[in-house]
């Protein structure tokens, strides 16, 4: 679960300024005036710090009237790491080599998780007078399977999720109207070793049915990792939806 970021950044320019929370990081707009909040949450064994620089930078992927919140997981046991213990939202199994599948989810942890972020999610949404609508949630394979699980079962409706290397879950409590009207940016990698495409295509279908708002991409040549490219296209798709 190691992540590549493929992309020279200016951070000189950045129009947000930095703030470390514990491993919690946040990016607020250098004027401290913000019109919504995206919420990132990172995979597996890694951390904010792993990701900050890339989002503090003159050419983020997040326009600059946002206010970008990148939560640690908790440091617990995790399977992919022997047992030992490691920054992890929820434990994964194994089973099966190492391909993601919905048995191999610990939903225990998932939904303690899940919660936590809710809690965030609320908090952010007294700032913008209540209004959802202004949050996004997103991240990377289990930040990306949370988001899904988030997205789907939250009481209110979210402005958006985007999604790197992950599948909603069947076991999902999900809210009827998010599966027919959430925004969803979905990217896959047609090598990812992790999460088999064709299966995350199943589960798309099954989960989601006929949701219009859905944008899903295959990356041809990319591998479980996030890529430039599709944060760019993650941009557009944010900056559509805004507009």
């Amino acid at each position: 679960y190691l992540i590549l970021f493929l992309s020279k950044h200016k951070m000189s320019q950045s129009p947000f300024k930095r703030i470390t929370k514990g491993n919690d990081i946040q990016l607020l707009p250098k004027s401290g005036k913000y019109d919504y909040v995206y919420i990132f949450m990172h995979g597996l064994f890694t951390s904010p710090s792993k990701y900050v620089d890339f989002f503090d930078t003159e050419d983020s992927p997040i326009p600059s009237n946002f206010k970008i919140i990148m939560p640690c997981a908790p440091v617990q046991n995790a399977d992919f790491n022997q047992g030992r213990p490691t920054t992890s939202w929820f434990n994964i199994s194994t089973k099966y080599g190492g391909v993601i599948y919905e048995d191999t989810i610990n939903y225990k942890q998932l939904e303690e998780s899940s919660n936590r972020i809710k809690a965030i999610i609320k908090e952010e949404a007294k700032l913008l007078n209540n209004d959802f609508s202004k949050i996004f949630v997103s991240g990377f394979s289990q930040g990306s399977f949370l988001s899904y699980y988030i997205g789907l079962s939250f009481e209110h409706l979210l402005g958006g999720i985007a999604c790197f290397c992950g599948f909603p879950l069947s076991k999902t409590k999900i809210v009827e109207n998010n599966r027919k009207n959430l925004n969803i940016f979905a990217a896959f990698g047609a090598k990812d070793g992790f999460v088999e495409i064709e299966f995350s295509k199943e589960q798309m279908n099954k989960i989601l049915g006929k949701n219009e708002h859905l944008v899903m991409k295959e990356y041809k040549n990319y591998e479980h990792q996030v890529y430039v490219e599709e944060l760019k296209d993650m941009k557009k798709f944010i900056l559509n939806l805004i507009k």
